[in-house]
């Protein structure tokens, strides 16, 4: 199947972590921040397109422009990676939104976060099986009705390998501040499983999650280096070499990474095309919200990805908009895709995503933002996409 009909079929690709995977920080304190840039772009190529661009089948979007949403009680959406704190880690207070399973370090701070934001359904939905450690999402969410938030301290990270997954184990320091004052302390060992993705032959997939946990009280007084040292003492990885946490990063879409971040529109679109370049399709699939309606059937979808070699994008501003606890973002991008047999084409389009109000969430399966449409055209290699991104969405 040739590259143009690939994309008219699912109306186009999609996707930013290495597939390497994710390795740990002594503390937080000394976290090297990470790289935020949105526009990831090949080295350019010049192919001259004589021929009239030829416009693909689109699926029908809204063709207004859509209002930035600025509220600091939705998701934070912008056409940047996730903001980071002081420290080097992804905000994970509850005035970001942080949906992030690239790596155990992200995903502790996605569940901290969920907590501090009260989306315990959320929350809970980043156990593998939760039942035997944390009990039943009601049991889960009143554990926590004496707390008004948590701040967490990790400590590094032991990864190994066993039957087509990697387990890793994070010691941290959980600190929780209490309705009507004081705090409590903890020293939390958490274990988590990555199913790796390459595996996967057919939908549904299952990312990276928390596998098991053992919490310990310690006083209030006690260090956070101190209470991270004796977290995970009694672990199979205790005393096993360990390396310091790391973040995910979007300036690198790349086979060589591995993304798997939900917390915005550019950070789906970006773990899509990863998804894509590291030949992870069943993966690449899962961050469509209603895959059977659009882009179709996952046989048909992968199908359409014989031919491809990888995916490269540079990412317009994003728009947003909201209604009855509804979110839906729109992101102009222009994608370069290379074939198998070396080819450029260029497209220039934008993406649909929605979330559904993680705090109004109530049900299993939690349904993290997705994207729902798409419509894309093809242009000439050499033309300059920047101008194009501004009413791509139109």
């Amino acid at each position: 199947m040739t590259i143009i009909k690939k994309f008219a079929v699912f109306i186009i690709v999609g996707m930013l972590l290495s597939a390497c995977q994710p390795t740990a920080t002594p503390t937080p304190t000394t976290t090297v921040l990470p790289p935020t840039p949105v526009v990831v772009t090949a080295t350019p190529i010049v192919e001259v397109v004589t021929s009239t661009p030829v416009v693909l089948p689109t699926v029908a979007l809204p063709t207004v422009a859509l209002p930035t949403v600025t509220s600091t009680s939705l998701p934070t959406v912008a056409p940047t990676a996730t903001a980071s704190s002081p420290s080097g880690l992804p905000d994970y207070s509850v005035t970001a939104y942080l949906d992030d399973l690239s790596t155990p370090a992200t995903e502790i701070l996605s569940y901290v976060n969920a907590i501090n934001r009260h989306e315990y359904l959320r929350a809970y939905s980043y156990w593998g099986s939760p039942s035997g450690y944390i009990g039943t999402l009601d049991a889960f969410t009143n554990s926590f009705a004496n707390t008004t938030s948590e701040t967490i301290a990790l400590g590094q990270v032991v990864g190994e390998g066993a039957a087509g997954s990697v387990y890793y184990t994070l010691p941290t320091a959980v600190t929780d501040t209490l309705n009507g004052g004081g705090t409590a302390k903890y020293a939390i060992c958490f274990i988590l499983r990555y199913p790796q993705a390459a595996n996967y032959g057919a939908p549904p997939i299952t990312p990276m999650n928390i596998d098991q946990y053992t919490k310990t009280s310690v006083s209030t007084s006690t260090s956070d280096a101190a209470a991270i040292t004796n977290a995970c003492s009694g672990s199979d990885a205790f005393g096993l070499p360990s390396s310091p946490v790391t973040v995910d990063s979007l300036s690198d879409i790349s086979a060589n990474n591995y993304i798997d971040n939900r917390s915005g529109a550019i950070e789906v679109v970006s773990s899509l095309f990863n998804a894509i370049n590291s030949k992870e399709y069943v993966r690449a699939y899962s961050y469509y919200q209603n895959a059977a309606t659009y882009p179709g059937s996952y046989t048909t979808y992968a199908a359409g990805y014989n031919d491809t070699g990888s995916v490269t994008a540079t990412f317009g501003t994003v728009t947003s908009d909201a209604g009855a606890g509804q979110f839906h973002y729109q992101v102009p991008l222009a994608m370069k895709v290379t074939t198998t047999s070396n080819t450029l084409q260029t497209f220039v389009g934008c993406y649909t995503l929605h979330l559904a109000n993680p705090g109004m969430q109530g049900t299993l399966p939690f349904q993290p933002l997705g994207i729902t449409a798409g419509k894309f055209v093809k242009v000439a290699n050499n033309v300059n996409v920047v101008p194009l991104l501004t009413t791509a969405c139109n």
